[in-house]
């Protein structure tokens, strides 16, 4: 098993600015340059008891996150801050200084970071290098590990139904239960068992689209729909609001018919429709293969987006839809304006497009590697998280701007994800395999462990100080990394966040102190603490006798 270790380098503020650079070198950070605190305000490194500046990065999922939101409090006073890329430094930080509130060095602070929904915190003792800066990093607790859950089939396309995920593919379509992990495969009324859509209507019928046709499924029998146009069917749509199912399709040229009780043709276009989604205003966007997409306007007619108004790529193969945003997976290729692919996000409120590319961590296209590579599925998750079927597994995006993977290392079995679907606090991806389930709540990898290389002097007297020394250690294969130090006292709290630090008598309370260290990997997970033992002698007064000398003089006259 490869193992992963941080050591402590020295007692200097040189050699534990060192150790912070190793550490972001090792664990795949860009390297810090300069001072991080010049716009917190005046800095008086020449004042010993100045708290000084404190700084990092916020880690979710083990990546460098920007729009953090950072609080710092002491004494009832609160400052605030948003991790952000600058300048200087090609990952976002915070900085931060608790001076005006009226903290001193070896005040202890709290420090709290909120991101997508979740918040993180950390009490600490002021305890900046001679330069008044002091590095923390704040990681939030990695959850989620993926386990096969059905084995076999290959999945095109999948739909939540209350209790019961339905998965359709080549073979037709089976029903499993979450509760149970049984599956059931269901007979289609068609020549043809080929599924490439579904959707569940507002009463919980459940429709399927492929090759024979489009069928529904009351919850006892599979009834035939004729649609009204030719062509190959490839994506279904349910509107929640007005119940309303709508499908799209074609071949050379695409088409879009929606049912209300009986069907009618509501849209053509100039390319295959592949993709349907209904936003939270009741309106119909239809994905098309190489033509853009498509918004249904309130007069029935079609308003057209391409690459040159935003989205990603003419090339559809997605589209999922909320109440603020519509989401279009996309497949690359090259235009005159440079590579395109990824994922586009059209903002309902501001009628703008957002595009996502491999800098903002989708994966390259294996074949055209300048191209994020396709997106074959998306869904929209408990929390606004949005979820993307890759080449390379599934990405998630919680906030904020990048996509964080979950791949074979959180036990997603290899190969492109066709199909997705997220709700009820899980999510379930198609593989080659079968079907892969994710536990939310399970906690990946195995905690890091600490280790106290030196505590000395073991009995502190005035005029001492107390050197720690630690290292950190992490079993896991997949790179994690020790990326907090905690030294702590039973009697006094936090003592100093690096791998090494000095630490003066006067800090300290007098008697039997457990020195206490933690570390945390990039995951989120803390370590078991490891404890030594130290005295704290207290300083005794000395009283020394008075001696009146007498002058020779007077001794004589006496």
């Amino acid at each position: 098993m490869m193992r992963k270790v941080a050591t402590a380098l020295g007692l200097t503020c040189g050699l534990l600015l060192f150790v912070v650079l190793a550490l972001r070198v090792q664990a795949g950070l860009a390297v810090p340059t300069g001072r991080h605190c010049g716009d917190v305000g005046p800095l008086p490194p020449q004042d010993s008891a100045f708290c000084g500046c404190t700084w990092g990065d916020v880690l979710f999922y083990g990546q460098p996150v920007a729009g953090a939101a950072i609080t710092l409090t002491f004494g009832g006073g609160v400052v605030t801050d948003v991790t952000r890329l600058t300048p200087l430094e090609p990952l976002p930080y915070y900085d931060l200084t608790a001076h005006d509130l009226g903290a001193r060095r070896g005040d202890v602070l709290t420090l709290t970071a909120r991101f997508a929904g979740q918040a993180v915190s950390r009490v600490f003792r002021a305890w900046p290098g001679s330069d008044g800066e002091q590095y923390i990093v704040l990681a939030f607790p990695e959850r989620g590990v993926w386990s096969p859950w059905v084995t076999g089939g290959y999945t095109r396309a999948l739909a939540l139904a209350g209790n019961v995920v339905w998965a359709g593919g080549p073979a037709g379509v089976i029903a499993a239960s979450m509760s149970t992990g049984i599956s059931v495969a269901h007979t289609l009324p068609w020549t043809e068992p080929g599924v490439r859509a579904l959707a569940v209507g507002c009463d919980g019928h459940v429709w399927a689209a492929g090759t024979g046709g489009v069928a529904e499924f009351d919850d006892s029998t599979w009834y035939t729909h004729i649609v009204p146009f030719s062509g190959t069917l490839r994506a279904l749509a349910a509107d929640p609001a007005t119940c309303a199912v709508w499908v799209g399709g074609g071949d050379s040229a695409g088409s879009v018919a929606v049912y209300t009780g009986t069907w009618r043709a509501a849209g053509s276009f100039n390319a295959a429709v592949t993709a349907l989604a209904v936003d939270g205003a009741g309106r119909v966007w239809a994905g098309a293969w190489g033509d853009g997409a498509y918004r249904q306007d309130g007069s029935g007619g079609w308003t057209r987006y391409q690459d040159t108004e935003g989205l990603a790529s003419d090339w559809v193969l997605a589209a999922a839809a909320g109440r603020g945003a519509v989401w279009f997976g996309t497949s690359p290729y090259l235009s005159g304006e440079g590579p395109r692919g990824g994922i586009a996000r059209y903002d309902l409120a501001t009628g703008t497009w957002r595009a996502y590319t491999k800098t903002h961590g989708l994966p390259a296209d294996v074949g055209f590697p300048q191209a994020p590579a396709p997106v074959y599925a998306l869904a929209l998750g408990e929390g606004g998280w949005t979820w993307a079927g890759t080449v390379d597994g599934v990405r998630f995006l919680p906030e904020g701007e990048y996509w964080f993977p979950y791949t074979a290392t959180r036990g997603l079995r290899g190969g492109p994800v066709l199909a997705l679907v997220a709700g009820r606090g899980t999510v379930v991806a198609a593989v080659p395999a079968g079907l892969d389930r994710l536990d939310r709540e399970a906690v990946p990898g195995s905690p890091p462990a600490a280790q106290i290389v030196e505590v000395a002097p073991l009995t502190l007297t005035l005029g001492t100080v107390l050197m720690l020394n630690g290292e950190g250690q992490d079993g896991d294969e997949d790179g994690v990394q020790i990326v907090s130090w905690d030294w702590s006292s039973s009697l006094d709290g936090p003592l100093c966040t690096s791998a090494s630090c000095t630490l003066p008598y006067n800090l300290f309370t007098p008697g039997v102190h457990s020195i206490v260290l933690r570390v945390q990997d990039d995951e989120g997970v803390w370590s078991a603490p490891v404890t030594k033992t130290v005295e704290v002698k207290e300083a005794r007064r000395v009283y020394l006798p008075l001696v009146v000398r007498q002058s020779q003089g007077r001794m004589q006259n006496r």
